[in-house]
């Protein structure tokens, strides 16, 4: 900090923000600016704006630690990034770019057309759905548009596929590759297209099996919706809390679960003699669901007087059931929601210090 006497940091000034309790220097400042002031310090003035940062509390920030931010703009410029290049294996930069849209240009086209190769898969499952539309799928004798579509299908998953091997062969230890969630969920997205192909070639499956096969492998292709997590920090954050909060749930789980049983079976038995639509415990557990969520359908009701008090107890018990659960999730929720929002920015620090480090930027 000796290197820049003018600034907050590296003057005297400092010591007015001593906090004798904590045993440091405490500003309670934002932030995502403060990581990049940081990092500016200790790589000797090498400066990375933050991107999601508005430009007027970036100058707030930047005058109140006396940084020049005219000064920096020229630091800050794209092509200062080779500053931090880290000299990579092939093997390492094909594994960055199809990771990290933010490597280079081509890496972000990639993250682009990846993203457009979703949404028109998607549409195409949409569309096929529409009964006005549906024979321009199936029939190549309804329409050339048939060619054209099958063109486009075979264009996406040709490009999954692409993808999907890139990542497979980059991968740092490609035996674990399947560990990964979205990896598997990467194969999944092409898994039916392929199952499909084998099922129109196959001439010895019967016409039922074949219809059965082809109905999976087309329900299947929703799948590929997931794979817009790739592309969204936030939606990765929320995973990893819910996964964090996996016990909370399965109390929650627990307790629907044992509600729907109990009230399922008693307004079965409740409700024998009547015309009322409990031909079934799982019919009756399936009036239980739709209560506990309040949602009610209103297609089974309890016609007995019986039925219709132990209704009652489930109305309010199911109020009850959702309320208590939910308040111990929302608070293990934020907290790890807390926790993956520390250790992602301290990963991220630790990299960009790391790189630093590596080309001499910090000794």
């Amino acid at each position: 900090m000796t290197f820049f006497p003018d600034t907050l940091l590296g003057s005297e000034e400092i010591e007015d923000y001593w906090n004798e309790d904590l045993g440091l220097y405490y500003f309670n400042r934002h932030r995502g600016v403060f990581n990049a002031i940081l990092f500016f310090y200790q790589s000797r003035g090498i400066f990375r704006a933050p991107t999601n940062v508005e430009p007027d509390i970036m100058k707030e920030e930047m005058d109140f630690f006396k940084i020049d931010l005219e000064a920096l703009l020229a630091v800050a410029d794209p092509n200062a990034e080779d500053v931090l290049e880290v000299k990579l294996t092939m093997r390492e930069k094909l594994h960055t770019f199809l990771m990290d849209p933010q490597y280079s240009q081509a890496a972000l086209y990639w993250s682009f057309a990846d993203m457009a190769a979703i949404v028109l898969s998607i549409i195409m499952l949409v569309a096929e759905s529409v009964p006005a539309v549906t024979p321009y799928f199936e029939s190549p004798d309804e329409s050339d548009v048939y060619y054209f579509l099958y063109s486009i299908e075979i264009f996406v998953n040709g490009f999954f596929t692409v993808d999907f091997l890139l990542k497979l062969i980059s991968w740092p230890k490609p035996w674990l590759f399947f560990k990964s969630p979205l990896n598997f969920l990467d194969f999944m997205a092409i898994l039916p297209f392929y199952m499909e192909l084998i099922a129109m070639m196959t001439s010895g499956s019967s016409a039922g099996g074949k219809f059965v096969v082809l109905r999976i492998c087309r329900t299947s292709r929703v799948v590929r919706i997931f794979r817009f997590a790739r592309h969204s920090k936030e939606l990765l954050v929320v995973m990893k809390v819910v996964s964090g909060a996996s016990k909370e749930f399965a109390m929650l789980a627990m307790l629907i679960m044992v509600f729907v049983l109990l009230f399922g079976t008693l307004l079965y038995y409740s409700e024998m003699g009547y015309d009322s639509g409990y031909n079934s415990i799982p019919l009756g557990c399936w009036w239980a669901i739709v209560t506990v969520t309040t949602v009610g359908y209103g297609d089974l009701a309890p016609q007995s007087t019986i039925g219709r008090l132990i209704g009652s107890i489930a109305v309010v018990l199911g109020i009850v059931i959702l309320a208590l659960p939910m308040t111990v999730i929302v608070s293990k929720f934020n907290e790890s929601y807390g926790d993956v929002k520390r250790t992602t920015e301290r990963v991220q620090l630790k990299n960009v210090r790391a790189h630093a480090i590596a080309n001499g930027a910090i000794f």
